[in-house]
C-alpha cells in the first residue's frame, strides 16, 4: 500500500544560508517510506510533491540538513506541464538546481537527448532552463531520417529558447555539417534550417539535382549554398538565406536566393531574340516588414542576365510569375489616412516597367466632414520612366496629382440607398519626354454621379438533410451607377502615356479617384446597370451560409471611343458552394451586342475532405476582339484562347498521394502540359514528389520529356 505524508524538511536541519529561504512544505508519497540516518527514503512509485514542481521516481533520497533530493531510476521532473526524464537526478531544494545523467526534455517538434546535465527551476516564473552535455536534438521523434543536431554544449528553456555551441546538422546517425552556434526562438516556432532537394532528367538539362542548405547563424536568420548540378549545361553555385524575427510587436520576414552557371549547353535565344550568353545569373530578394503598428515596408527584387535564366533551371517559379516586379514600398497608416512611398525600378531591360523614381502619396480615407457628407482625398507627387525592351519611344514625366470627392449617402428604411457622387481632380505634369508635344500640361476634371441600389429579399422553409439545408434566403439587390467626366482626353498631347490601359475583359473603374490609368484618361458619361443574387441557408455553426451568387453587369456609353458600342460586354460572375464536396466559379463577358461568347474562366471542384479531389478548368478568350485600341498609341491585336485544365489528386494512405494534371490547347489540339507523380510523406517530416513531366506547347524547349524527384524538409 502506498503511504503518504506530509513533511517540512526543513524541521530538525542545520542552519540555513543567510540568503536561503526555508523551503516550503512537501508532499511525500511511495509504497514505502522510511527515516535512516538524517535521510527519508521513498521507495517504490516514489512522489514528491514541491511548490510548483512534481518528482517521480523508483527511488527517492531526502537529506533533512542538505535539502538535496536524489532520485533514482525511471525519473520523471514536471514543472508546470514541462516535463524532463532521467536516470538519474538530483535536486537541491535550497536553491532550486539539479543536475542529471541520461536526460531526455523537449517539446513538440524538438526531442532532446543528453549524456549529463545540470538546470535551475524558476519558481517566481514557473521555467525551467537546462544545460545539457553530448546533447542530441532530433526533429519530431528520433529515427533513421529524422533530422538532428548533435551539439557539445546546449542550453534549453521549454517555450522560450533553444541554444547549442559546438554543433553538426544532419540526419539520423549523421551529422556531417559543422555548425559554430545555432538558435532557435521557441516563443513564435519559426524554422530557422530547411533542406530542399530537387532531382530528374529534363531534354535540355540532362539529369540534374538542385539542393539548397539553411545554417542558422543567429536568432531568426538562416544561410548556407545552394547549388544545382545540370550535366547539359554546368554547374549552377550561389548564396541563399531566409529570417523570420519578431521582436514585440515589430517582424520582420524575407528570403534571398541566387545562382551563377557557365552555361556550355544549348542556349537558344531571349525574349528579344538576343543569344543568350553563357555567363548566367540571377538575384531574387523578398522581404515583408512590420515596424510598430503603424509602419509597413515591403520589398521585391529580381534581376537576371538573361530573360531566360529563371525558365530554363526554375520553371515551377517562372510559370506563375513570366515578369517579375522590382519595387520597395514603404506604408504609413494613421488613424483615418495613408502616408506611402513607393519605387519600382527596371534593373534589367527584358520587361516594359512604368517606373517610379519614387512616387509620395497621401490619402486620406472617407471621412464625415458634417452634414452627413463624407470627404475623400488624395495627393502624390512620381518621376515616371518608361524604357521599352524592343521598339518604341522613351517616356518621362514628373507628375503631381490630387484628387476630393464628396459623396452623401441617403437611405430609405435599409431599402432604398442613394449616394450622389461629386469630385474633382488636377493633374500637373513638366519635365516629359516621349509626349506627341512637349512642355507639359495642367489638367483640371470633374466628376458628377450617384450610386443606387435596392436591397430585396425573400425567404423559403426548404429542408434538405442530405445537402444540409436549412431554409432558404434569396437576396436580390439591383444597382445603378452613373458617371459623367466631361473632356477627360483634354492636353493628352502634352502628356506621355506611362500610366495607361491594360486589356481586360472586366468592366473598367467608374470612380475618378480610383483610375490608375490616369496618363491616359477618357471621357465618362455611362450608366452602369448590375443585378446581383445571392440565396443563402442557415449555417450550423453561426449565421448563414452562401450557396449561390450570381452577379451581372452592364454598361450603357453615352460617349463612346473609336472600335466603341453603345453597350459593354456583359459582365457575369456565378459562384456555387451547394455542399463541401463541390465548387463552381464561372466568370463570363458576353457581346451585348452580338450575343457571342467573349470570354470565359471557368472552375469546378469536386472533393471529399482531404481524401481526393477532381478539378476541371476552362480559359477561353475570343480572337473576335481583333484589336485593343489605346488612344494615342493605336490598336493591337489580340490573340484568342481556348485552354482546358484538369487536375486530380487520391490520397492513399498517411504516406501516399497520386496527383495527376494536364493542359489542353483547343485550338493546337494537344494537351501543352501533362504532370503524373506520387506524393510520399516520409518519417512525418520530408516530403518527396515523383512526377513524370511532358511538354508539347510553350514549355517544350525546356524539354518534351522529364522525370522530376523533389526532397522537402516540411519544417526544421
Amino acid at each position: 500500500m502506498i503511504r503518504r505524508i506530509a513533511l517540512i524538511i526543513a524541521l530538525g536541519a542545520a542552519p540555513l544560508p543567510a540568503f536561503c529561504a526555508p523551503p516550503a512544505q512537501a508532499d511525500l508519497s511511495a509504497e514505502n517510506i522510511e527515516d535512516v540516518n538524517g535521510e527519508t527514503i521513498l521507495r517504490g512509485k516514489a512522489v514528491l510533491v514541491d511548490t510548483g514542481l512534481l518528482l517521480t521516481a523508483d527511488e527517492i533520497r531526502i537529506n533533512h540538513e542538505t535539502q538535496l533530493a536524489v532520485a533514482t531510476g525511471a525519473v520523471t521532473l514536471t514543472q508546470v506541464g514541462d516535463r524532463l526524464l532521467a536516470d538519474r537526478l538530483t535536486y537541491n531544494r535550497l536553491k532550486g538546481t539539479f543536475t542529471a545523467t541520461n536526460l531526455r526534455i523537449g517539446k513538440f517538434p524538438f526531442y532532446i537527448e543528453g549524456r549529463t546535465a545540470e538546470g535551475h527551476v524558476k519558481m517566481g516564473t514557473r521555467e525551467i532552463e537546462v544545460t545539457i552535455y553530448d546533447a542530441t536534438v532530433s526533429y519530431g521523434e528520433p529515427g533513421s531520417w529524422q533530422p538532428t543536431v548533435k551539439a557539445k554544449t546546449l542550453t534549453y528553456s521549454p517555450g522560450k529558447y533553444l541554444r547549442m555551441k559546438q554543433a553538426n546538422l544532419g540526419i539520423g546517425k549523421y551529422q556531417p555539417f559543422p555548425l559554430s552556434s545555432m538558435g532557435q526562438d521557441l516563443v513564435h516556432h519559426t524554422g530557422l534550417a530547411s533542406i530542399t532537394v530537387a532531382g530528374g532528367y529534363r531534354h535540355d538539362l540532362g539529369p540534374y539535382l538542385d539542393a539548397a542548405m539553411h545554417y542558422p547563424i543567429a536568432d531568426g536568420f538562416s544561410a548556407g549554398p545552394g547549388a544545382g548540378l545540370y550535366l547539359s549545361r554546368g554547374l549552377m553555385l550561389g548564396p541563399v538565406a531566409d529570417y523570420d524575427v519578431t521582436s514585440g510587436i515589430d517582424t520582420m520576414l524575407g528570403s534571398l536566393e541566387s545562382g551563377y552557371i557557365y552555361d556550355y549547353g544549348r542556349r537558344n535565344t531571349d525574349i528579344d531574340n538576343i543569344p543568350v550568353p553563357p555567363n548566367r545569373e540571377y538575384i531574387e530578394w523578398h522581404h515583408i516588414q512590420q515596424v510598430g503598428s503603424n509602419l509597413a515596408i515591403n520589398g521585391d527584387i529580381n534581376w537576371s542576365s538573361d530573360s531566360e535564366v529563371i525558365r530554363d533551371f526554375h520553371p515551377k517559379e517562372f510559370v506563375p510569375v513570366q515578369e517579375p516586379d522590382n519595387f520597395i514600398e514603404a506604408v504609413y497608416t494613421g488613424a483615418d489616412f495613408f502616408g506611402s512611398f513607393i519605387t519600382r525600378f527596371q534593373p534589367d531591360s527584358f520587361y516594359p516597367v512604368q517606373e517610379r523614381l519614387p512616387e509620395i502619396r497621401f490619402d486620406l480615407v472617407p471621412t464625415l466632414v458634417g452634414g452627413g457628407i463624407y470627404m475623400r482625398f488624395d495627393s502624390g507627387i512620381a518621376r515616371l520612366e518608361e524604357n521599352p525592351p524592343e521598339s518604341g519611344s522613351a517616356l518621362a514625366a514628373t507628375r503631381f496629382d490630387t484628387f476630393l470627392g464628396l459623396t452623401r449617402p441617403f437611405s430609405y428604411k435599409g431599402i432604398v440607398d442613394l449616394t450622389p457622387v461629386l469630385g474633382g481632380r488636377f493633374t500637373e505634369y513638366w519635365d516629359t519626354r516621349g509626349a506627341a508635344q512637349s512642355g507639359g500640361a495642367g489638367r483640371a476634371l470633374a466628376e458628377f454621379g450617384f450610386d443606387m441600389d435596392l436591397k430585396l429579399s425573400g425567404t423559403w422553409d426548404y429542408k434538405n438533410p442530405i445537402l444540409e439545408i436549412d431554409g432558404i434566403r434569396h437576396l436580390i439587390t439591383p444597382t445603378l451607377s452613373y458617371r459623367y467626366i466631361p473632356d477627360a482626353v483634354r492636353d493628352s498631347q502634352w502628356i506621355p502615356p506611362i500610366d495607361r490601359e491594360t486589356f481586360t475583359t472586366y468592366l473598367p473603374v467608374l470612380e475618378l479617384g480610383d483610375m490608375r490609368a490616369l496618363d491616359q484618361l477618357q471621357a465618362e458619361n455611362v450608366l452602369r446597370v448590375g443585378l446581383n443574387n445571392t440565396i443563402q441557408t442557415r449555417d450550423k455553426t453561426y449565421g448563414s451560409r452562401d450557396l449561390l451568387a450570381l452577379d451581372l453587369e452592364d454598361d450603357i456609353r453615352f460617349e463612346r471611343v473609336p472600335n466603341e458600342s453603345d453597350f459593354s460586354d456583359i459582365y457575369a460572375e456565378l459562384r456555387a458552394t451547394p455542399t463541401k464536396w463541390l465548387e463552381l466559379r464561372i466568370e463570363d463577358s458576353l457581346s451585348s451586342t452580338r450575343a457571342t461568347q467573349r470570354s470565359r474562366d471557368a472552375t469546378i471542384i469536386f472533393k471529399q475532405g482531404d481524401f481526393w479531389s477532381v478539378g476541371f478548368g476552362l480559359g477561353y478568350l475570343s480572337d473576335q476582339y481583333i484589336s485593343f485600341y489605346l488612344p494615342g498609341l493605336g490598336s493591337f491585336p489580340i490573340e484568342g484562347l481556348n485552354t482546358y485544365h484538369a487536375e486530380t489528386r487520391v490520397r492513399l494512405n498517411e504516406q501516399y498521394e497520386l496527383f495527376a494534371r494536364g493542359d489542353y490547347d483547343y485550338f493546337a489540339h494537344q494537351f501543352v502540359d501533362e504532370f503524373y507523380g506520387v506524393d510520399q510523406r516520409l518519417a512525418n517530416t520530408w516530403n518527396i514528389e515523383y512526377a513524370i513531366v511532358i511538354s508539347n506547347g510553350p514549355n517544350k524547349g525546356q524539354g518534351h520529356f522529364g522525370f522530376n524527384v523533389s526532397l522537402n524538409l516540411i519544417r526544421f
